[in-house]
């Protein structure tokens, strides 16, 4: 089950980011207040449905299988909200983003206090086993957006706190960028660890990683049942993208059958 909350106040729109969501204050159904980043189609040229889509199921998928992400919620927005954003340039870039509201948006509940992983941070002894299961699910879902050119990750003291999943199972989109690419658990279907912006950011600390943090991805990979699985797409909702939902779901089953091979070519790219 995802948390739906209401957008009632505007507060900001972040200075990072492709999509450069927007922080709003957002409203329960029992009146609780939570402070959560909001993100739309069109909040930058190629931000479309599927990446709503992509975003939300590796978002819980993620959660699932025990990676310390941010909690991730549907939000909705009314005509009256959008009225209320600011007459500046983001508050129009806002708007026209907006213009068909009452929509239903992808939003992520904010951490704090946080900071940015930076490239040039080191990997500390205490955190390899969440830097190599942060490694395996992005090359999993094959996530291109954690890369040296883009870290993509919070820190909150020692801990990191994992955002930002939409260029996520890139080949169910429907403009799929990677269809009919080799799938990450057959030969030559990994390609995060080549040196570049590209290579993902825990690839270098997780080169000496444990066996048992291999087996226990493995094992939590094949606890998900298919109908935890198959659930993923009723949280998805009815005016985003279904066929890319679907074909996630179709992704993960096979991602599932096909756990220990995926684990075999991680191994080929760790030697």
């Amino acid at each position: 089950m995802v948390l739906t909350v209401e957008a009632s106040e505007y507060l900001d729109r972040a200075a990072t980011g492709r999509s450069r969501p927007m922080l709003c204050v957002c409203d329960e159904r029992d009146g609780e207040a939570r402070y959560v980043y909001v993100k739309y189609e069109n909040f930058h040229e190629e931000l479309t449905s599927d990446h709503l889509v992509a975003e939300l199921v590796a978002n819980v998928f993620a959660r699932d299988l025990g990676l310390p992400a941010a909690e991730p919620c549907l939000v909705q927005i009314d005509a009256a909200f959008v009225g209320t954003l600011p007459d500046t340039a983001d508050g129009v870039a806002l708007c026209a983003a907006l213009q068909g509201a009452p929509v239903t948006a992808f939003g992520s509940t904010q951490i704090s206090p946080v900071r940015r992983w930076a490239p040039t941070d080191l990997v500390h002894k205490s955190q390899r086993q969440e830097a190599a299961l942060l490694y395996l699910f992005d090359t999993l879902i094959e996530n291109t957006d954690r890369g040296n050119g883009n870290p993509n990750l919070l820190m909150s003291g020692l801990s990191f706190k994992v955002i930002d999943f939409g260029h996520s199972f890139q080949r169910c989109h429907r403009r799929a960028t990677l269809n009919g690419s080799t799938m990450p658990w057959c030969n030559g279907g990994i390609g995060n660890h080549f040196p570049g912006n590209m290579q993902h950011i825990m690839y270098p600390s997780c080169r000496e990683v444990d066996t048992e943090v291999l087996e226990d991805f493995t094992s939590s990979l094949e606890a998900l049942t298919d109908a935890k699985i198959e659930g993923y797409v009723e949280v998805i909702p009815q005016q985003w993208d279904q066929d890319t939902a679907c074909a996630i779901i179709e992704y993960l089953l096979q991602a599932r059958e096909n756990a220990n091979q995926f684990i075999e070519q991680v191994r080929g790219v760790l030697k």
